[in-house]
């Protein structure tokens, strides 16, 4: 085989790719030579792969005139075009800033950022930068930006997926059942007055040092990886307390811990912490049911297990 044509994939990209059946396959056969046309067609010299994706291939590129930057192949789902649009309509306030796109091929060429919140900084402080990095991210107006088709507000999304997901496990009935109540309460405090464009997915890995000072990236950190919906911003705070789960496993406390972070990450946003706490406990369990679907049991279970102990 021929070395150029050799592409290290995540393995969370493989088993997300293979649980959309033949074309997640067609997509990942294809993908060597994607990237290099991408690569020819962009006078891209290709670098090293980079992880912590689930849907995309990344990697650092160099371009002809010797700068740096990342090289993204995602796979051809509706809501990249979303991505795009969010990112476009940013212009580099408080996300990446996109130097070439091509959505048709599913490319995009980004800036380069150094390695993420969770690597620079301890807990606290990484959430404190999500906070602050987040009321930037806010601030980018939605008329901007190509929304996603469905005006379905989210809370009754992830009550349809957990319903379709939650199968008859009895170890994680009491979680679920909770989460329901939850979406259900979210969906009916829902206001449009006090929506934003959110995030969507706003967790310590998709916010990363940017490489030199810039307008729009104050906090030092912009994100990645945005799904771009509207939204009350308590949901993004929720998300983004979503992970943490080797350290809440490990935790004698760990409902109090998640509700100080609740209570913190509200106070720097001017948001409600109860709210807050419930879509942390929401997309808890929705994010855990998602992974065990599509091929990823382990990291779901780890999901589902640290909601269990939170609502213990």
């Amino acid at each position: 085989m021929d070395d150029s044509l050799f592409l290290e994939v995540e393995p969370t990209v493989r088993a997300y790719a293979g649980s959309l059946g033949a074309p997640g396959q067609q997509w990942l056969d294809s993908l060597p030579g994607a990237v290099e046309r991408q690569c020819r067609d962009w006078e891209l010299q290709r670098g090293e792969a980079l992880t912590g994706g689930s849907r995309s291939y990344v990697c650092r590129v160099t371009g002809a005139d010797g700068g740096r930057a990342v090289l993204k192949l995602a796979l051809p789902e509706p809501a990249l075009e979303t991505q795009i649009s969010t990112l476009l309509a940013a212009r580099g306030h408080g996300y990446v800033r996109v130097l070439r796109h091509d959505p048709g091929r599913g490319a995009l060429l980004l800036e380069a950022l150094g390695p993420s919140a969770e690597k620079d900084h301890d807990l606290p402080a990484a959430l404190a930068l999500t906070a602050a990095t987040l009321k930037q991210a806010w601030q980018v107006p939605p008329g901007r930006c190509a929304l996603p088709g469905s005006t379905e507000h989210r809370a009754a999304s992830l009550l349809t997926l957990i319903r379709d997901l939650a199968g008859e496990d009895r170890e994680i009935q009491a979680a679920v059942r909770q989460a329901l109540r939850y979406a259900h309460e979210r969906y009916e405090a829902r206001d449009p007055a006090r929506q934003v464009l959110v995030h969507g997915d706003p967790h310590v890995g998709n916010l990363l040092r940017v490489e030199a000072a810039r307008p729009g990236a104050e906090t030092g950190y912009v994100f990645v990886d945005p799904e771009g919906f509207l939204c009350e911003p308590e949901y993004d705070l929720g998300v983004a307390l979503r992970g943490w789960n080797s350290h809440l496993l490990a935790s004698d406390h760990p409902r109090s811990e998640v509700r100080g972070w609740c209570d913190r990450m509200a106070r720097a946003t001017g948001t409600d912490p109860e709210a807050v706490w419930q879509w942390t406990v929401l997309v808890r369990v929705s994010t855990g049911l998602y992974l065990r679907h599509h091929g990823l049991p382990d990291p779901g279970a780890r999901y589902l297990e640290a909601a269990a102990r939170l609502l213990a």
